[in-house]
């Protein structure tokens, strides 16, 4: 019986509490850890943060790299420093089709100043080694129709700079006219229904809202303006080059239309085996074709009833809409 009373006697004690004096300290707990040690340290008074022993190339691999980081910041001044280098160097580590791929996406980009960065990025690239405008046409397309104004301006200033330095690629690669001026259709919201015939006619109209604030103004202008300037230089007829004096002198008359074809697929336009056309990604390599396609797809039309209210608003808004009445009388009404 000792026994047992003793074993519960000491059983208890782990669940009473001990009652402190007043003026003494709370014992330690026994599984207590002694925090009092201290581990050497080596401190190093002067740190050099120079990147002058780093390969330059690695650096710009880097900083391309850092394009599809998460964090806003880091990505404008990877594109900042990107610009910088290729401004200050004449042969680049990448090709410039290779660095303009990576930067496209970011013109989609929730933050101003990344959009901005890849606007400075692109107009310092060099123009020959661009490459394909496909993949920058798919990005434009998808800019030009977001929900973010400023990212549709964004948009504009890119396809205004693409068509500037590489026009004839741009209204010829595949969806890069009618499909493209088909988005500057929905966007401008400009049918061939008048307001005037669509209560006779009972079909609905689709014009477009005057512009309720100064954002919307300047887009609308801003879009007036990108149109006109893919207008002229799809419309435009390329006048060739004067022949040699030689090669104008008879029996030679005439020897560039008998001359081999430039273009690859010469006779498509026949369609010999009736394939399925699909004229919103089909490629238009000469202006004939582009004005053909721009009148029969009734995009002219449309355009010149759109130039016609739009130029009534006067203002900035009527001398874009004038631009681009004058680009498209480019196209010929045969």
């Amino acid at each position: 019986m000792g026994s047992s009373a003793k074993k519960k006697k000491e059983k208890k004690k782990d669940f009473q509490k001990t009652k402190l004096k007043v003026g003494k300290a709370r014992p330690k707990n026994t599984n207590a850890t002694d925090t009092s040690f201290s581990a050497r340290s080596i401190v190093i008074k002067q740190q050099s943060l120079s990147e002058a022993n780093r390969d330059s190339s690695a650096v710009f691999n880097h900083n391309l790299s850092l394009l599809a980081s998460k964090n806003e910041t880091q990505r404008r001044d990877s594109l900042a420093f990107l610009s910088n280098h290729i401004v200050s160097t004449e042969q680049l580590p990448q090709p410039a089709s290779a660095i303009l791929l990576k930067a496209l996406p970011l013109i989609l980009d929730g933050n101003s100043s990344v959009r901005t960065q890849v606007l400075k990025l692109v107009r310092v690239l060099p123009v020959a080694q661009l490459g394909p405008v496909d993949q920058a046409l798919l990005y434009i397309r998808a800019g030009l129709t977001h929900l973010s104004i400023d990212i549709r301006l964004h948009t504009l200033d890119l396809l205004d700079w693409l068509v500037s330095v590489k026009s004839n690629d741009v209204v010829s690669s595949s969806g890069g006219w009618i499909k493209l001026l088909g988005t500057f259709q929905n966007l401008l919201s400009w049918t061939t229904v008048s307001t005037s015939t669509a209560g006779l006619s009972g079909k609905w109209s689709n014009v477009k809202p005057a512009a309720s604030s100064m954002s919307n103004s300047k887009l609308f202008v801003h879009q007036l303006s990108s149109l006109a300037l893919l207008l002229t230089a799809g419309l435009r007829a390329h006048t060739p080059s004067a022949l040699p004096a030689q090669q104008q002198q008879y029996p030679t008359w005439h020897a560039d239309a008998h001359a081999l074809p430039t273009r690859s697929n010469t006779y498509s336009y026949l369609n010999l085996f009736a394939a399925t056309r699909d004229l919103e990604s089909m490629m238009y390599e000469s202006a004939q074709e582009r004005q053909e396609a721009f009148v029969e797809s009734g995009l002219r039309d449309a355009f010149l009833l759109g130039v016609e209210n739009a130029r009534k608003e006067g203002g900035e808004t009527g001398r874009a809409a004038a631009g681009v009445a004058k680009a498209i009388s480019l196209a010929s009404n045969d």
